[in-house]
């Protein structure tokens, strides 16, 4: 797996210069070349010839020399942090493509300028310094050209980065809200089993009870928000689910609601999730669970004292549920936990309450 990844690391390095349209910079480069180094540069009509020549074949070891740069040294050396290596190839390639150009001009290439103006003759290494000095300026803007497309590149991947933690988040948050957690699950199943085998007159209200609950969980887990009546008539199910099986999970609450709920929304299971953290370990003595929720027109607070100390699994799972929620709803949600030193857990929640969906849409 390592090797596919680096594999596709090296494609995407190696092609970065010419993706998303960035071999349009290198067209614009040489057609900048073609005019300014052969169309306004000599005095003769423009024939293929001309083209050839001043344009072609007197540019081929540059050009040459330039992408070994930007497909091979950068991605193969540069990028793998090989530097002392990276730099002696550029600099011997530089210095030996231009003495090869030196003695490749005066055999292959015919430049002629017109108007009665012809290249002097010069000795090689006159002819070699003078090429290094025109070389290094077209070489740094021709670097200047990737390092711009490499600035591109990173922000591209900026912005890829941040819409794939977006969507993992957003994943997350789905999985949030429809996801119930297995301990709960399982451990709810083998109670309404055991109750069954025992003939106990709870058990079909029971099984009804969480049948209404998991269908709740699945059904509003898909929306972005929920009716707050809804989701306290689900709660209220939740409790009497957790009374009728409260000798098996030793776990006693006690729900009190104070204000109108009526046509407000909030996001949706986040009762639900946080009451079912109490119900993952059963305790091996019976505890209290004191739900009190009041309702106001912005926000919904909700005060939790839960008769002792929470260990270490409930507070991350505590933890996680404030970090998860406060994920959905930004900052506009208050959550927070303690232990007392009474041996017991106070937890406080507040949640924004906001119009009907399709309300703030019409508006």
């Amino acid at each position: 797996m390592s090797v596919f990844v680096q594999l596709e690391i090296n494609k995407k390095n190696r092609w970065v210069y010419f993706t998303k349209y960035r071999w349009v910079a290198h067209v614009g480069y040489w057609l900048w070349v073609l005019i300014f180094g052969t169309f306004l540069s000599v005095g003769v009509p423009i024939t293929p010839s001309v083209i050839w020549n001043h344009f072609v074949l007197d540019n081929l070891l540059i050009a040459t020399f330039y992408y070994i740069y930007c497909l091979f040294l950068i991605p193969y050396y540069f990028k793998r942090n090989k530097n002392f290596l990276f730099w002696t190839l550029v600099v011997g390639s530089y210095l030996l493509l231009t003495a090869l150009d030196v003695i490749y001009h005066n055999t292959f290439v015919h430049l002629t300028y017109g108007n009665g103006y012809d290249q002097p003759k010069m000795l090689f290494w006159d002819q070699y310094i003078h090429n290094l000095g025109g070389y290094l300026i077209n070489f740094l803007l021709f670097s200047m050209m990737l390092f711009f497309m490499e600035k591109n590149e990173e922000n591209d991947t900026f912005v890829e980065l941040e819409k794939e933690k977006k969507e993992i988040i957003q994943v997350k948050l789905d999985l949030l809200k429809t996801n119930i957690s297995p301990d709960f699950m399982m451990r709810s199943l083998g109670q309404l089993k055991q109750a069954s085998t025992i003939d106990d007159p709870a058990t079909p209200e029971a099984i009804l009870t969480f049948s209404d609950l998991l269908r709740y969980r699945l059904y509003r887990g898909k929306q972005k928000q929920t009716p707050v009546a809804v989701e306290l008539e689900a709660l209220c199910s939740f409790v009497h689910f957790i009374a009728l099986n409260k000798t098996n999970n030793n776990l006693e609450v006690k729900l009190s609601i104070q204000g109108d709920a009526e046509n407000k929304y909030l996001a949706p299971l986040a009762l639900i999730n946080i009451v079912e953290l109490f119900c993952k370990l059963p305790a091996y003595a019976l505890v209290d669970l004191q739900i009190i929720i009041l309702i106001e027109e912005t926000a919904l607070f909700l005060e939790m004292s839960y008769g002792k100390k929470a260990d270490e699994t409930l507070i991350s799972d505590l933890e996680e549920y404030g970090d998860n929620y406060k994920n959905l709803c930004g900052s506009s949600i208050k959550f927070h936990y303690e232990n007392c030193e009474d041996e017991r857990c106070l937890i406080t929640l507040s949640l924004p309450i906001t119009e009907d969906p399709e309300t703030i849409e019409k508006k």
